[in-house]
């Protein structure tokens, strides 16, 4: 079964809302990764781009967790069944602090570790929204 399906057996069994139950997922998950992305100049946390469909291409010059955070925000709030919804950061050396311990303050990444956690993240989603 995939991702999507498990959240709607859920949902549908308990008669809850499949997408608040995604919405609270994506923004838990994004959100987190966002707030783990270590901070120098901030320009790696702005640089978190949401969006439907496809992925965001290219860089932004937003720096810090703000800016990021509302888009992810803004962008869930149309998310619901059937819909795929991206984070994705474009900086050259995004890589590097995800996988290869470039900084001191997440040297374990951040989305590889908010991505581990997913099963307690649906968890606490499908409890919220009575599931």
């Amino acid at each position: 079964m995939s991702f999507a399906s498990d959240v709607a057996k859920y949902a549908k069994l308990a008669g809850a809302s499949v997408d608040e139950t995604g919405r609270a997922i994506v923004l838990e998950l994004f959100g987190s990764v966002i707030k783990d992305t270590p901070v120098d100049t901030g320009r790696a946390r702005g640089n978190w781009q949401t969006s439907m469909d496809s992925p965001a291409t290219g860089e932004t010059d937003r720096k810090g967790e703000g800016p990021a955070l509302a888009e992810v925000s803004q962008q869930t709030a149309s998310f619901g069944a059937g819909k795929i919804i991206y984070l994705t950061n474009n900086l050259p050396y995004i890589y590097r602090l995800e996988f290869l311990g470039w900084s001191q303050q997440s040297p374990d990444g951040m989305a590889r570790k908010n991505v581990a956690r997913i099963q307690s993240i649906v968890r606490k989603a499908v409890s919220e929204n009575k599931v």
